[in-house]
């Protein structure tokens, strides 16, 4: 059995299965990631901020995955064969190796959508890896040591104007870890720069912040931001993002930055669709109630799955959230192995508890059982959530140490930069390589 993908989906499914197969030996489960650790991805603002230790957001796989019948194996997927039942990937030694399956699990889950705008991969940083959360939190605190010395003025207000584009989840939460952070250390390290010199805009194409909930909470959650500096402009699209300034809208207005943080869409991977199975636009997998796709042997979870959700009155499918996730990964080890054994699948039901985001400052929004909750009590609520969901007892101690002593002593603007030349990772050094060629069915 192979898995595809390190995410909630593929490695929750991997774990339910191991749990379920413990007492048998008929059954193998290799799963394939590109690093050899799960991120814990609704944390990953506060690794910008400098709220939570980057080691604490992640879990390594080997630890998660350790009773005997799983193997995780570190290596970049590149093709499906259907037909052969084989996938192709790109191990740590440069070289390809071809892993045949009876039964795969698609759950590749997405990657950074730009739309096509101009400028946005050579010129904005995004929020989907941990590269990206290290890359931005060094950009802020670049841009902030720049201004502390910069005589022109209207340079200084381009370095200190940050620009968040999409209004979601992700978005929301990271414009809101920004602010804190940049007010938290502006007053100790920083007394050149005056208090609301820094700057921030929130664009969404959209009419509203957070669609995904009620208006309202969008409502309170935008007029939170512009109380603590952001300009929220709605259906606003991004034109161009420019090494030095970034254009909007219809009327191309040009907005001087250094920092445009890019949040503002994500798509499958687009694995999925050239393997050849049926997708639906966005280049999904269709599947079915059970999670099978058109093809018998597959099964398709997470972001790049579209699975169907009876109980929708408008016919859409379920969410692609961690929420859904944790639930679809439940359902599908159970269909995996009734297919095994003959028995017959059932289909993936879930109807979600609630919703919540944080918007930095000890401040939330968030839709509980149909109560509808903001402020510290949804902060509370939403750290509380994400806070269960940590994976392992070692990391929530580690997480909520990391919350108390940021509590207590607040974050340094310190720079984490790393010359990958000099420790023999970059195009004139050498890879560790894998110790052995691997084939699951051999």
């Amino acid at each position: 059995m192979l898995i595809l993908g390190g995410g909630f989906a593929g490695v929750l499914t991997a774990q339910e299965l191991e749990k379920r197969t413990r007492r048998r030996d008929d059954v193998e489960i290799w799963l394939v990631n590109r690093e050899n650790f799960m991120l814990f991805t609704p944390l990953l603002p506060e690794v910008c901020s400098g709220t939570l230790e980057a080691r604490h957001c992640v879990s390594a796989l080997r630890a998660m995955l350790k009773k005997g019948s799983s193997w995780p194996l570190t290596a970049t997927v590149q093709r499906i064969d259907l037909e052969a039942q084989v996938v192709t990937v790109l191990g740590g030694d440069d070289e390809q190796h071809r892993l045949g399956f009876d039964t795969l699990v698609i759950a590749l889950g997405g990657e950074t959508s730009t739309f096509g705008i101009p400028g946005i991969h050579e010129y904005a940083v995004g929020m989907k890896t941990l590269a990206d959360a290290f890359a931005l939190r060094n950009r802020v605190i670049e841009m902030l040591e720049r201004a502390d010395l910069e005589p022109d003025p209207a340079e200084r207000q381009a370095q200190l104007t940050f620009v968040v584009g999409g209004a979601g989840f992700s978005g929301v939460q990271t414009a809101g870890e920004i602010e804190d952070f940049i007010r938290k250390v502006r007053r100790r390290y920083y007394p050149a720069i005056a208090e609301g010199q820094a700057k921030g805009y929130l664009i969404e194409l959209n009419d509203r912040v957070l669609r995904e909930m009620p208006a309202e909470m969008g409502e309170y959650a935008a007029r939170n931001l512009a109380s603590r500096g952001y300009e929220v402009l709605l259906g606003t699209p991004i034109k161009e993002v420019r090494e030095d300034a970034v254009v909007i809208g219809a009327e191309r207005r040009e907005i001087p930055t250094r920092t445009v943080i890019w949040t503002g869409g994500v798509r499958p991977s687009p694995l999925v669709a050239q393997s050849g199975l049926e997708c639906d636009r966005g280049g999904r997998a269709i599947t079915q109630p059970t999670m099978q796709t058109s093809h018998p042997a597959i099964f398709a979870i997470g972001d790049c799955a579209s699975i169907p959700n009876p109980e929708d009155p408008d016919g859409r499918p379920h969410a692609p959230t961690a929420q859904n996730a944790v639930r679809e990964a439940r359902r599908l080890a159970q269909n995996i192995l009734a297919r095994i054994d003959g028995r017959p699948m059932q289909a993936f039901r879930y109807s979600p508890l609630g919703t919540l985001a944080s918007i930095g400052h000890h401040t939330g929004v968030g839709v509980v059982f149909g109560v509808r909750v903001r402020g510290l009590l949804a902060w509370f609520m939403w750290r509380g959530y994400y806070w269960t969901r940590v994976p392992g007892f070692n990391r929530k101690m580690r997480v909520a140490l990391d919350w108390l002593l940021a509590a207590l002593f607040g974050t340094d603007p310190v720079q984490l930069k790393v010359d990958y030349d000099a420790v023999g990772m970059g195009p004139s050094g050498k890879r560790r390589p894998t110790p052995r060629r691997i084939d699951p069915r051999a």
